[in-house]
């Protein structure tokens, strides 16, 4: 399954070390040993996460197909008829390792209740669904854009997940404080992967009125955004198109966010090199 339109920080030390091979050779600097050992570099972090894919379960029957659909889909055509509420990318989807990954957390502490803020295509929700109990079981995911829900339900239905899955339209803060004013019950696992200059306010609205229940997961997505956080040299790094892809707000933002995190004393936290990094939240119980 596809994992070549992830944005991570191999990718990013790998287009760096692009630049340098072709910055090399317009000056006249072959040196054979030296751009083999650039190229065997670039080809680890290239190689890395088709090898993780190739390795790892392929998921619950539908995913590959949905995963298809969301890095061919017309996003720009829907965005120019204002069926999106902003451009979005197949580069968002966190992909089947990562679905499969957080399903794999969802399966092994039993999850029953889970929330997933932000669903974009809904790979993830799909993975996480078809390890939920028949009985009982459901992920809430919250989505801005009602074209994104229709986008997926077919795929949900052919996947025998529908009845598990329940998608919430609207701003995700605004359906949070329903949930909250609701009086709903915790969840067992949350999975945040929105707006990422808001992480810090979700953690916060979660963590104060216990819709994590304690000795439950909150998964954070992006933590390591492209390298950002712990490279913030980047920002004057070339080739030019990178700091075109990184926005460098967001990377401050989740600097910032991981050493909140770390500092909580009600939690337990270890981020995971995975894709652009996976921070595990363990709320203490």
């Amino acid at each position: 399954m596809s994992s070549h339109l992830m944005e991570t920080p191999l990718i990013t030390a790998s287009e760096l070390i692009q630049s340098s091979i072709e910055i090399l050779q317009k000056q006249g600097q072959t040196d054979k040993t030296a751009l083999d050992s650039l190229r065997l570099a670039q080809k680890v972090l290239q190689g890395l996460d088709p090898y993780l894919d190739a390795s790892s379960t392929e998921g619950p029957k539908g995913l590959k197909a949905l995963i298809e659909e969301t890095d061919k889909h017309d996003y720009d055509t829907a965005y120019k008829n204002k069926q999106l509420s902003f451009p979005v990318s197949a580069k968002w989807s966190a992909g089947a390792y990562e679905g499969n990954f957080i399903a794999m957390i969802a399966k092994a502490i039993k999850a029953k209740r889970v929330l997933e803020v932000g669903m974009f295509t809904g790979t993830t929700t799909l993975a996480v669904a078809d390890v939920l109990p028949k009985e009982g079981g459901k992920i809430i995911a919250l989505e801005l854009d009602a074209y994104l829900r229709e986008l997926a339900n077919p795929f949900f239905e052919r996947a025998g997940v529908k009845e598990r899955v329940d998608v919430r339209i609207g701003k995700a803060m605004d359906s949070i404080q329903e949930m909250i004013k609701a009086k709903e019950d915790p969840f067992d696992l949350i999975f945040i992967d929105a707006d990422k200059g808001a992480y810090q306010q979700y953690y916060d609205v979660i963590m104060d009125n216990g819709l994590l229940r304690k000795g439950g997961v909150l998964l954070v997505d992006n933590v390591l955004y492209k390298a950002s956080p712990f490279v913030p040299e980047l920002q004057q790094a070339t080739p030019e198109q990178l700091k075109t892809a990184i926005q460098f707000e967001n990377g401050k933002a989740l600097a910032a966010f991981n050493k909140f995190v770390r500092q909580d004393d009600r939690v337990d936290v270890t981020i995971l090199p995975v894709r652009d990094g996976v921070s595990w939240i363990q709320y203490k119980g």
